[in-house]
């Protein structure tokens, strides 16, 4: 079982404000009336502050701060406010030493969370042993039983 605690990542800040910033430049030189620019980027500056919030510095309450990962491909997700659930790895999460993309289906929900994780929100060797767990467990098709609850893995 591996257990990984997320904090904030500057870089993830950076590349997020950089990203935003150049969509605001590209909205400015853009042949629009000026009250559209104006709507556009006011849409792309709220997009930057729940992005900021909740993925780079992991301060609202629906941020997750913590992986719980079993063998099997299951994850146990905890979030900012302290609630708890479990998910599925997708074998279509991105693994690379700068930048780890982990794709969680909810068991209770239809919809898929993405995790971004950069080197600087983890533990150096906890980070390593989550991308060879992603590569070698979900990477290879290892998915938990339908059938089985969270229960049932443990």
């Amino acid at each position: 079982m591996l257990r990984l605690s997320l904090k904030a990542s500057r870089y993830l800040a950076t590349g997020l404000t950089l990203g935003h910033l150049a969509a605001i430049g590209c909205v400015a030189i853009v042949p629009l009336p000026l009250w559209l620019k104006l709507l556009l980027s006011v849409i792309l500056a709220a997009s930057l502050i729940q992005s900021l919030t909740r993925e780079a510095w992991r301060i609202r309450s629906s941020s997750i701060v913590e992986l719980q990962c079993e063998r099997e491909g299951g994850v146990l997700i905890k979030t900012r406010s302290g609630l708890v659930w479990e998910a599925r790895v997708l074998g279509s999460s991105f693994v690379a030493s700068y930048l780890t993309i982990v794709l969680l289906k909810p068991a209770a929900s239809r919809r898929v969370r993405a995790v971004l994780i950069l080197p600087d929100a983890a533990e150096p060797e906890l980070f390593r042993q989550l991308r060879v767990w992603l590569k070698w467990r979900v990477g290879r098709g290892v998915a938990p039983e339908a059938s089985a609850g969270w229960a049932g893995r443990v």
